[in-house]
C-alpha cells in the first residue's frame, strides 16, 4: 500500500496522535526509527508500520508526509503505530513517580527500572505523558516491557499496606546501604524542582537518602538508578 497525499485519513489521524489527549482517547501511540519499530513488533504492541522506503509489511509514505508526522529534526524512515498495553498486576518492586516531568529524565527511569527488577511504574499526578515521543526515545523500547499504573501516589500507598514503602528524603531518613532488600518494596522519586509532594510524605513511614560527598542532589533520574540498583533482585 502507498499513500501520497497529506490529506489521506490514515495519515490525519497519525498526525492526531502528536497531542496527548487524542492518544489517551485511542489507547494508541506512535514509535520512531527502525529499532523502536523492530523492539514494538517483538513485543506485540505494533498495529501498523510506514516507512519512506517501499518494503514488505510497511506501508509506503513519502518523506513530506514523514515530516509532517513525526516531532524529530532528525531523518526518520520508519514509524510505527503502536496500541497502548494493558495493564498487568503489580510486580514485588515498584517505582513510584510523584510528578516527574521531564521526558528525558523519564525515559531514563524506564530503562532503570527494566533493568533492575521495577517491573511496574505507578505514575503519580503531575507526571509528564509516558507516550509522548521524547519519552519514547529516551526509554529505548524499555516502555513496551514495563507496567503502568495512574494512581493519586497517596491513595494509592494507603490501598497497598503489604509494600514497604520509602521515600526519598534526608530528612528522618536511612541510608541507601542500611535499607533491607523486602520482596514487596516501593520507592518514591519527586519532582525535578520541588520533590516529593507533602500530601505523599504524610503516608510515607522510611525515607532513604544515597550517601554523596560535597554535592547536595542528584539528577531524578541518576537517584533512582543508583537506589534500584541497589535494591535489584
Amino acid at each position: 500500500m502507498q499513500i501520497t497525499s497529506l490529506e489521506n485519513p490514515k495519515i490525519k489521524y497519525l498526525v492526531k496522535l502528536n497531542t496527548s489527549k487524542f492518544r489517551k482517547q485511542e489507547g494508541k501511540f506512535i514509535v520512531e526509527g527502525k529499532h523502536l519499530v523492530d523492539e514494538a513488533r517483538r513485543q506485540n504492541v505494533l498495529i501498523e508500520a510506514y516507512s519512506t522506503i517501499e518494503k514488505e509489511d510497511y506501508i509506503f509514505i513519502t518523506p513530506a508526509i514523514m515530516k509532517k508526522i513525526c516531532n524529530t529534526d532528525t531523518l526518520v524512515t520508519e514509524i510505527g503505530l503502536c496500541k497502548i498495553l494493558d495493564k498487568k498486576e503489580l510486580s514485588n518492586k515498584l517505582l513510584l513517580l510523584d510528578g516527574v516531568q521531564d521526558p528525558g529524565n523519564m525515559g531514563a527511569l524506564m530503562r532503570s527500572a527494566k533493568a533492575f527488577g521495577f517491573d511496574t511504574i505507578i505514575l503519580g499526578d503531575g507526571c509528564c505523558d509516558i507516550y509522548n515521543d521524547k519519552v519514547i526515545r529516551s526509554s529505548q523500547g524499555a516502555i513496551f516491557k514495563l507496567n503502568f499504573v495512574s494512581s493519586n501516589l497517596k491513595e494509592f500507598i494507603l490501598s497497598h499496606k503489604e509494600y514497604k514503602i520509602y521515600g526519598t528524603n534526608v530528612v528522618n531518613g536511612i541510608s541507601l546501604s542500611e535499607v533491607s532488600n523486602d520482596n514487596l518494596i516501593g520507592v518514591v522519586l519527586g519532582n525535578e524542582g520541588n520533590g516529593i509532594k507533602d500530601e505523599t510524605f504524610s503516608v510515607i513511614e522510611k525515607n532513604i537518602y544515597i550517601p554523596m560527598d560535597n554535592t547536595e542532589s542528584l539528577n531524578v533520574s541518576v537517584a533512582g538508578g543508583i537506589i534500584m540498583y541497589e535494591l535489584r533482585g
